[in-house]
């Protein structure tokens, strides 16, 4: 019996030691799992904690602004109103949606199809919106609804200078050009505050809890001068569109800073309210081209500062064909036994391909590339080509004489440019910049940019004598498309064949102008690049009219200075001192054009109408008046119906730049016949639905 109960015993015993070691490893683990959560992991749990009755409302920076040279506001912000939803707490689905529609315009059933889809606590349903359309949203007072007040980018002269500034995208992050380059300096730092979270989920702020401010953006000045920027851009969008060319490219520097004045390129197929990734691009910079005759000029200063010719050195053009041993260049213009002044002023490829031939292999390459060819300048602004010349290892028995005349070579339009402002800067070439300076928010300047001497390319006596070469060429030569009586303006033409799979091209050309003015005291260097143009294949004709609109619309306008006009003859100036130039005005607006003729003390009698774009004008411009008398003008609205065959009987006497110009709201095709103002116009075919013209001038 002892037995069996000592047994009995020792069997409850052992139970006894199983349950006290599974409570005690219980008790363990439970004091391992509070030292856990309390020592090793309280930050953890503190902050989890935190977050249940803390919450962070994010403090947004503003982004620095862009101004242009002038300290005009180019890009700003704006304080827009943003809306999101906790889909679990709303409380007026269908309500928020139908203000939504009514005053954004988001469709009803999209934005509760975006509420009931989400699976997230934060869903947005609109972005930087106008806070006086959301007013009805604010009183609602639905506690489902955040109303979140968040800087807005605005851009205050719309697409102008779109392509330098670039683009924000709806968080203000830079997505391109200057917008992107300086991102980091621009944007600021967002910060936050915190507030308290009741029980019932609703934020309130407390005097205890850290408020982290945001730190703005820094803002940045640019080169650029934004009304000639309007000017530049408006004109070549009209140049590319007359010359029925596939894309064009200006550049405006000021020659002895190295300052961008303007840069624009456009496109017959962009569109400025959607624009492509290739529309943003900055052609002057990325796109290489063969110049062709503008490319005269640097060998015509090389040839110059060498002693190779003199301006009044006879040379033979050989009657426009010169033949030799594997190679033909011809002359549009063919000229004989001529001066090498004649021969720059007729644009002889023959004459500058034999200068060019004249100069030792390295010297001629060394006068290439320090006028900045086949290297890049140097701009601030990404994207940049160095283009590309031959070495003179590689150079065979024709690559100079083509170099003298522009080909052999690839260039981008601020190269020709700058090279032009050299010889404009008495032989001086700078370094071209586009950002200013840089300033924070107290206005304490952090960064300024300084014009930059890269080196003396040729001496200020043969700048002198180039620049008067130049001005020859306007004044009677094939620039004579820029020529002004009251403004002094040196210049060189270009046309060049495009290759196309490796060979020259007999349709697709570039035609081209570069130069500078005034001819005294040059303030602005300027090229104008017109890509494969239909009408006319020639730079005299396609960009030569294009730089001379520029020159007119800036000169006459607020901000272009009175020093950029010169008479030519001083007693001529004295005499006509009460007469002033005639602006162009067609393709204006009432407004624009009032304000033109008003700063010249001129009056503006409107034929017809009182809105829309002036069509004609009388006088025409380029002749002079006196001060005080009256332009009679045309408009025509816009949503005007009057017929195609009345609108053309309208044009005659107008160039056919202008007749173009004032036709710009019917979709023609034109052919023109003749050279000079236009005499008559007919209908003479239709392509693809659409009219052809024929302009017939005399």
């Amino acid at each position: 019996m002892k037995t069996s109960s000592n047994q009995d015993i020792k069997k409850k015993f052992w139970k006894f030691w199983v349950v006290m070691i599974i409570v005690n490893l219980g008790i363990i683990a439970v004091v391992a799992k509070l030292f856990n959560i309390q020592v090793i992991k309280q930050q953890y749990y503190q902050e989890r904690a935190r977050k249940q009755h803390e919450s962070r409302l994010m403090l947004s920076a503003e982004r620095g602004k862009i101004y242009d040279r002038n300290g005009k506001v180019i890009a700003s912000n704006f304080v827009g109103l943003s809306v999101a939803v906790d889909p679990s707490r709303i409380q007026n689905e269908r309500k928020i949606a139908t203000i939504l529609q009514d005053k954004l315009g988001i469709p009803i059933n999209q934005t509760i199809e975006k509420i009931r889809k989400s699976k997230k606590s934060f869903v947005w349903l609109a972005r930087g919106k106008n806070p006086d359309l959301l007013k009805e949203l604010r009183d609602l007072n639905d506690k489902g609804v955040r109303l979140i007040e968040e800087p807005r980018r605005i851009y205050h002269y719309g697409s102008t200078c779109s392509q330098v500034i670039g683009l924000t995208d709806i968080d203000n992050n830079g997505l391109s050009g200057i917008e992107l380059q300086l991102d980091s300096l621009l944007k600021g730092q967002n910060g936050y505050m915190v507030l308290n979270r009741d029980g019932y989920g609703n934020l309130k702020p407390a005097a205890d809890l850290p408020i982290f401010p945001a730190v703005n953006g820094n803002s940045i000045k640019l080169t650029i001068d934004i009304e000639l920027q309007r000017i530049v851009e408006y004109e070549l969008k009209r140049g590319v569109e007359n010359a029925q060319a596939e894309s064009g490219t200006v550049v405006a520097v000021e020659p002895t800073t190295g300052e961008i004045l303007a840069i624009a390129s456009y496109s017959n197929y962009q569109d400025i309210n959607k624009p492509k990734q290739a529309d943003m691009r900055v052609r002057a910079i990325t796109d290489m081209y063969e110049p062709g005759s503008t490319f005269k000029t640097i060998t015509a200063a090389a040839a110059i500062e060498e002693n190779v010719v003199n301006e009044n050195d006879k040379l033979n053009g050989y009657g426009g064909v010169l033949q030799g041993n594997g190679y033909t260049i011809r002359d549009v213009h063919g000229v004989g036994v001529v001066t090498f002044r004649e021969a720059m002023e007729h644009s002889s490829n023959i004459i500058l391909s034999t200068v060019a031939n004249m100069m030792k292999d390295n010297v001629f390459y060394k006068y290439i590339r320090d006028f900045g060819f086949g290297i890049k300048t140097g701009i601030d602004f990404p994207g940049e080509v160095a283009g590309k010349v031959p070495k003179p290892q590689n150079f065979v028995s024709t690559t100079k004489r083509y170099l003298g005349h522009g080909y052999s070579l690839a260039v981008t339009p601020l190269q020709i440019t700058n090279a032009y402002a050299a010889i404009a800067n008495k032989g001086i070439l700078m370094q071209p910049y586009l950002v200013k300076t840089i300033f924070n928010n107290n206005d304490e300047l952090l960064y300024q940019n300084k014009p930059t001497s890269v080196r003396r390319v040729i001496s200020e006596k043969t700048a002198d004598r180039v620049k008067n070469l130049l001005l020859s060429v306007v004044q009677k030569g094939t620039g004579k498309a820029v020529k002004f009586d009251n403004i002094l303006v040196c210049g060189k033409t270009g046309t060049s064949q495009q290759l196309d799979d490796g060979r020259y091209s007999k349709e697709h050309y570039t035609g081209s102008f570069a130069g500078f003015f005034p001819y005294n005291n040059p303030k602005i260097a300027m090229i104008v690049v017109i890509d494969r143009p239909k009408v006319s294949i020639y730079g005299g004709a396609t960009a030569a009219p294009v730089f001379k609109e520029i020159v007119l619309r800036w000169a006459s306008s607020d901000m272009g200075q009175l020093e950029y006009v010169q008479k030519i003859d001083s007693n001529k100036t004295n005499r006509d001192s009460s007469l002033v130039l005639i602006p162009n005005l067609i393709g204006l607006d009432q407004e624009s054009a009032y304000h033109i003729v008003k700063k010249l003390n001129l009056k503006m009698q409107l034929n017809n109408g009182t809105t829309g774009i002036i069509i004609r004008q009388s006088p025409p411009y380029y002749l002079k008046i006196k001060e005080g008398s009256y332009i009679k003008v045309e408009l025509e609205n816009p949503d005007n119906t009057r017929s195609l065959e009345t609108a053309l009987a309208t044009v005659r006497g107008l160039s056919v730049r202008d007749a173009i110009r004032s036709l710009k709201n019917y979709k023609i095709k034109y052919r023109i016949k003749g050279k000079g103002s236009v005499d008559y116009t007919e209908k003479i075919g239709t392509s693809e639905g659409i009219p052809i013209i024929a302009f017939y001038c005399k």
